[in-house]
Formats: C-alpha cells, sequence, structure tokens
C-alpha cells in the first residue's frame, strides 16, 4: 500500500478574478474548495492513475473533517486523527486569466508533542511491511523539531521494511536525507538549500544529485517545472522531458509528479 502523511492539511479556496489589482477591488468571478496539503494531493493524483492509497492525517475542527471527507469522496481511505480544539487552516489562491496564481496561506494550529506521539503510534501500529510512506510538506508547525527524522527513525527501530518518499524543504529536508529515505524529491531551489548554494545549471543540479546519493538515497529526482525533471536511480540517469499541456494554475504540480 502507498500511503501519504500530511501533518498540516488545509482546503484550498480558489478564487478566479480577471487581474489582480494591487491596492484596489478585486471583485472574485467564481470561487471553489479544494483538497490543500501535499501528501492529500498525492493520494488524490494515486487515486486518479488507478492506485489505492491510504492517507494519513492531522485535522482540526469542522475543516479538519471537511478534509477527511473530501478525500473520501475522492475514494482515499483515510486514517486521520480528528481533534475538536481549534481548525485545520484555509489556503487562499488568487487565480486571474492569464493563468498567473498567487497562493496566500495560513501556518496551521500549532500541534503538540502528545497529538505528534499520537500520530507516530499511529503509522508505527497500522503500517505492515512493503507499504511506502511519504512524506511530504511543511511540518515546521509541529512542537517535534524535525518530525520526519523522528518518524523515519522510529519505525525503522520496529523492524518493518518501509520505503519513505521525502518531499519537503529547508531543514526538514537536509536533516532528513540522513535518514537514508528510499527517494528524495526536491525542486531546483530546495537542492540548492541542501548543496548550500544557489544552482544555475544543469552540471551543478548533477553535483547535488550526486551529493544527496553518495548518502545512500537509492532515487534523487530533482523537478524542474517547464523544464522536466532530472532522476537518478542507483547509477541511472534520466533526463525526463515534460508534456506540452495548457496550464490552468501550478498548484500542486510538484504533488502530482511525485504521484
Amino acid at each position: 500500500m502507498i500511503c501519504t502523511l500530511t501533518i498540516n492539511p488545509a482546503i484550498d479556496r480558489l478564487l478566479f478574478i480577471k487581474e489582480f489589482d494591487r491596492d484596489n477591488t478585486n471583485r472574485i468571478k467564481q470561487s471553489k474548495d479544494v483538497l490543500g496539503g501535499k501528501g492529500t494531493h498525492v493520494s488524490v493524483n494515486l487515486r486518479i492513475l488507478g492506485c489505492k492509497s491510504r492517507a494519513y492525517g492531522i485535522g482540526f475542527g469542522k475543516l479538519g473533517k471537511k478534509i477527511e471527507s473530501m478525500l473520501k469522496e475522492s475514494e482515499v481511505e483515510t486514517h486521520f486523527l480528528q481533534y475538536e480544539d481549534g481548525e485545520s487552516r484555509m489556503n487562499y489562491a488568487l487565480i486571474e486569466e492569464n493563468h498567473s496564481c498567487t497562493l496566500i496561506t495560513e501556518r496551521g494550529r500549532e500541534i503538540p508533542e502528545e497529538i505528534c506521539q499520537g500520530m507516530l503510534i499511529s503509522l508505527e501500529e497500522t503500517l505492515r511491511d512493503g507499504d511506502y510512506l511519504v512524506l511530504s510538506g511543511d511540518a515546521s508547525n509541529t512542537s517535534v523539531p524535525y518530525i520526519y527524522n523522528l518518524i523515519m527513525e522510529s519505525i525503522g527501530k520496529t523492524g518493518k521494511k518501509i520505503r519513505f518518499f521525502l518531499d519537503t524543504s529547508s531543514d526538514n529536508l537536509i536533516r532528513g536525507i540522513g535518514q537514508t529515505p528510499f527517494l528524495v524529491k526536491p525542486n531546483v531551489d530546495e537542492l540548492s538549500q541542501v548543496t548550500g548554494k544557489r544552482i544555475q545549471n544543469e552540471e551543478e543540479i548533477m553535483d547535488g544529485i550526486d551529493q544527496i546519493a553518495s548518502q545512500g538515497i537509492s532515487c534523487v529526482a530533482v523537478s524542474r517545472g517547464e523544464e522536466g525533471s532530472i532522476v537518478r536511480y542507483g547509477n541511472a540517469v534520466y533526463r525526463v522531458f515534460p508534456l506540452t499541456v495548457q496550464v490552468e494554475n501550478t498548484i500542486g504540480c510538484g504533488d502530482a509528479f511525485m504521484s
């Protein structure tokens, strides 16, 4: 089973406008609520691809229940911890007619250590040998520093053979690589965070990929937007060219790539 974890899920409210006019009234032509959060995006995209998945997450209040309900409507198996105290976050996407998209995000409720431990126990008890676990998104709102590291380390100690897929940024990415997940998926900006310098060309991308792979990572996939991706799996390197599509907005593109 491919499983996803979204520590900080959200509802994304899409606000369609003609053109964003700063310091003026912008009239909304249409609005729509969709799932937000990287792991939830991965699960829904997997279902579209005909693959079953299980979505783990933490929800708060009515929005938390709505997020889980939307996943179930997409025929995704859910394993959420739900709490009445507080609300899960709401994000706002301003989508213009020229397909430009501006995302305004809430940080999300602070998640205390006891809830983090509850999620860890849930994962340890329900994951099975051979499962994949996608750890994706920002987890800076948890009181447990580097929670992805804790999850990979703790589940590893259970002896279960779980493949971890890591898609995050900043220190969560840099430190998470040290736990040797099966796959790491940075974009170019995140790869720059790992190398400690701004990456400007394909040669520097390859150097960054080699730096990550040298730490025992089996697969490193660097997404590059409209330029496609460069993927190293074992000793083989693939230059992947994207299909030409009409871009509506770019929210969740990296999550679709991960799926």
